[in-house]
């Protein structure tokens, strides 16, 4: 049998322990977008802002190349479809490939790119839908078309 004088300290620390875990369980319920960002992008985007002459930052740049609907399908394409040859953000130049992540579901890949555009500073930021990514998802373009895709945009207004 216990201490009495145990009691009291052991049932506070259960309940600390417990209110840690139900913490966490809710914020990964209702956090899925920063995990799947994690999981499947994190590693190679640094957390989200790049690292120099490696992997271009994402964080205050999705939010507003997809503020347009012509910048919003350019982003999904990127994910659906990779992109590889040369990009400038923020004038430094980035060669380098990135894979597609068509494996992904449709409602995974819109929790990414709908949490990377809230990581940004504009005021209302894009969100994606799992009925977005399905619509494009048909559009299978070769990861080079989305790098011009890129580079028509950024002629019509410059992109971060």
């Amino acid at each position: 049998m216990l201490d009495r004088s145990l009691r009291l300290p052991l049932a506070l620390a259960l309940l600390m322990v417990g209110g840690f875990v139900l913490n966490r369980w809710h914020a990964n319920r209702t956090d899925l977008g920063w995990r799947d960002y994690n999981d499947e992008c994190g590693i190679c985007h640094h957390g989200g802002r790049g690292q120099a002459n490696e992997t271009p930052p994402l964080f205050g740049r999705i939010d507003q190349i997809a503020q347009t609907p012509e910048g919003k399908r350019y982003v999904m394409h990127v994910l659906l479809n990779g992109l590889s040859g040369p990009i400038n953000v923020h004038d430094q130049e980035f060669s380098w490939s990135m894979p597609n992540f068509r494996n992904l579901s449709d409602k995974k890949i819109a929790r990414i790119l709908t949490w990377v555009a809230q990581q940004g500073q504009t005021a209302s930021p894009p969100h994606f839908t799992a009925e977005d990514i399905a619509a494009e998802r048909n559009h299978h373009l070769s990861s080079e078309a989305v790098r011009e895709e890129r580079e028509r945009l950024d002629r019509r207004q410059p992109l971060p």
